[in-house]
């Protein structure tokens, strides 16, 4: 068994993903994280002669409970990021390791990547280093299974403000929609007119099961019912079964409406980024359980 094996047996809470030009921002990274005791791992720290690379850096990975990959120009032009990183995202999800994107500076974000939430960096890696600990001390408290349903649900809506969702219009009460809320969410186009995207919104909270192809279908078809709405949004605590997933990416094609989902892996990630709702939701002194 080598040391990075048995390293693994303790799992390492932190795997730091960077480019070699991006090393030295990487060490700052891991030392400010380390000084804040925090456990992580990087690669040329952990690694041992003889060791297998690619059997290894897997190994750290799944050992850990988070993973974050450092953007940047140089990062983003590399054949790991586009082959390997891709490749690994559904396996984090399904072992519940959250993926965490930071940003070191500007650049063009692969698109398999856009729909993360980024950590944001650009003004200074030692400036943002506390938050970024702190954001990372929060994930443990994030426990779902201490909510109700309901509680579940206004942690989504409140979130979804957070991200700049507008207009919402809470359907809780109305049950016969079908779906838990309508929200808008508006942009500039690349010629500076606003879009409108108004999503139907769905959550789904479960203790022992997982989010599966009927739930889907469901808030599609009652999406594609109501004419105002061109976009479908689910939001659950757990995965969904590899049917659903699979679905997902067909639904634009086989229901004209594009589903977004965020499952519970994704949902703790955008959660350390609005620590405030952690503390409103998951403090000891809360017992929201039904």
């Amino acid at each position: 068994m080598t040391d990075l094996e048995r390293n693994s047996k303790q799992r390492p809470q932190v795997f730091v993903s960077y480019a070699s030009a991006d090393r030295a921002a990487a060490k700052t990274i891991v030392e400010g994280l380390r000084s804040r005791n925090l456990n992580v791992w990087l690669d040329a720290d952990e690694l041992r002669p003889g060791d297998h690379w690619a059997e290894s850096i897997r190994t750290a990975i799944e050992a850990s409970a988070y993973f974050l990959l450092l953007l940047s120009k140089h990062s983003v032009q590399s054949s790991w990021m586009v082959h390997e990183v891709e490749a690994v995202l559904k396996e984090l999800q399904s072992r519940d390791v959250t993926f965490l994107p930071v940003l070191l500076e500007d650049c063009d974000i692969p698109s398999s990547l856009a729909i993360y939430q980024c950590f944001d960096m650009r003004s200074g890696v030692e400036e943002n280093l506390e938050k970024l600990a702190e954001a990372l001390r929060f994930t443990p408290k994030i426990d779902f299974e201490k909510l109700s349903p309901q509680t579940f649900e206004q942690l989504v809506v409140d979130l979804l403000q957070k991200l700049g969702f507008v207009n919402l219009q809470s359907e809780i009460q109305q049950r016969d929609s079908g779906f838990d809320a309508v929200v808008e969410f508006r942009q500039k186009d690349p010629f500076g007119a606003e879009t409108r995207e108004v999503y139907a919104v769905e959550t789904k909270f479960y203790r022992h099961s997982r989010a599966g192809l009927e739930a889907l279908r469901q808030l599609a078809g009652y999406a594609k019912s109501d004419p105002k709405i061109n976009k479908a949004l689910l939001v659950t605590n757990g995965n969904l079964t590899s049917v659903a997933l699979d679905w997902v990416n067909d639904a634009p094609k086989a229901t004209g409406i594009p589903i977004r989902v965020i499952d519970g892996t994704e949902l703790k990630r955008l959660l350390l980024q609005n620590t405030d709702l952690v503390s409103k939701y998951f403090s000891p002194n809360l017992s929201n359980a039904s």
